[in-house]
């Protein structure tokens, strides 16, 4: 069998601190949002209940335990279409509205560009869901 190619991983570390938020608070869900000005890419972890997912907002990818990982459509095609990210965790603050404010840990992601050849599988595989597509 072939290996999916993937917009979006998770590295062990940020996995234990994921792990322990979803144990604190249920199913959980990343957004990416873009800050103007911002150095330093930060998602937002929040529980699946409390996030509203839009219509046009795209799914880049699922991570361990069912966590998906969501972006705006406008940002997705203007910076992410040809990126690969993977979540880390490090200490810092995170955002306060983050589920890992607690911890004393913080969600980074760092991105690098796809590969042609991973451009070329994306191309090939079915489209990517949106928040249309998206049952609960």
């Amino acid at each position: 069998m072939q290996n999916r190619i993937q917009r979006v991983e998770i590295t062990e570390r940020a996995q234990t601190l994921l792990r322990r938020i979803i144990e604190d608070n249920g199913p959980v869900l990343f957004r990416q949002s873009a800050h103007d000005g911002d150095t330093e890419m930060t998602p937002v972890c929040l529980a699946v209940k409390e996030f509203p997912i839009e219509k046009a907002d795209v799914l880049l990818g699922r991570l361990t335990w069912h966590t998906e990982f969501w972006i705006s459509r406008t940002q997705f095609e203007r910076c992410w279409k040809d990126t690969h990210l993977t979540v880390d965790a490090v200490r810092g603050q995170a955002d306060p509205d983050s589920l890992e404010a607690d911890h004393g840990m913080r969600f980074v992601v760092r991105a690098r560009q796809l590969t042609a050849a991973e451009n070329a599988a994306l191309a090939a595989a079915p489209p990517l869901r949106t928040g249309a597509d998206r049952t609960l």
